[in-house]
C-alpha cells in the first residue's frame, strides 16, 4: 500500500497520522512512520510514540512510546515533551517521577503548550516534583488561562477566591469564572456583579 514512498510521500503519511492517528490495524502505516522516525523526523517519532501508547498498528508498549517521545522531545517537539511528562507523571514506560514530569512539562510550557502550563500550575499547587508554591501555581494557571484553557481559568478563579498566590479579588474571580462559563462558587453568590 505504501511501497516505494518518496520523502514527500512519507511527509503525507506523517500529516495524515498527525490529524487522524494510527489506524488500529494499520501496521504498514506504523512501519512507514518507523522509517521516517529512524531518520530523525520528530513528527514521525512523536506519532510512532502515540501508536505504541495506544497499541495502534503496533503492540501496546509504554516503554517504546516513552522512547519515541523522548527522541522527539529532545528535538524540541512540544507535544512529545508534554507526552513524555505524562509518561513520568503516570509511570508509564518510565519510572514514576514527578520531578522529571515537571521538567518535561516545563519544556512544553515554554513552547506555549497551555495544557503543560496548566499541569505545571497543579504541580506547584500540590507540591509534586517541586516545592509547594501558590504564587508560581497562579502564574502558570494564568499563562494557560490566557490561552483559553477553561480548567486553568477555573483554577485561577479559585486562587483569587482563596487569595492563594494572588491577592483575594472577587472581580478577578468573576472574570475567571465567566471565561469558563461557570457561575462561580456559592460563596460568591450576591457579591459578584
Amino acid at each position: 500500500m505504501f511501497r516505494g514512498f518518496s520523502v514527500f510521500g512519507a511527509a503525507l503519511i506523517c500529516l495524515f497520522v498527525l490529524f487522524t492517528g494510527c489506524s488500529r490495524d494499520d501496521a504498514e502505516t506504523a512501519e512507514e512512520l518507523r522509517k521516517a522516525a529512524d531518520q530523525g523526523d520528530a513528527t514521525a517519532q512523536f506519532n510512532l510514540g502515540n501508536c505504541y501508547s495506544k497499541g495502534e498498528g503496533v503492540p501496546k508498549d509504554f516503554t517504546e512510546a516513552a522512547r519515541w517521545y523522548r527522541k522527539a522531545a529532545d528535538q524540541g517537539y512540544a507535544a512529545a515533551q508534554f507526552n513524555l511528562g505524562n509518561s513520568y507523571y503516570k509511570g508509564e514506560g518510565v519510572p514514576k517521577d514527578f520531578t522529571e514530569a515537571v521538567r518535561w512539562y516545563r519544556k512544553a510550557a515554554d513552547h506555549g503548550d497551555a495544557t503543560a502550563q496548566f499541569n505545571l500550575g497543579n504541580h506547584y499547587y500540590n507540591g509534586e516534583g517541586v516545592p509547594k508554591d501558590f504564587t508560581e501555581a497562579a502564574r502558570w494557571f494564568r499563562k494557560a488561562a490566557d490561552q483559553g484553557d477553561a480548567a486553568a481559568q477555573f483554577n485561577l478563579g479559585l486562587r483569587y477566591s482563596n487569595g492563594e498566590g494572588v491577592p483575594e479579588d472577587f472581580t478577578q474571580l468573576t472574570r475567571s469564572f465567566r471565561a469558563t462559563g461557570a457561575s462561580g462558587p456559592s460563596t460568591c453568590s450576591g457579591c459578584c456583579p
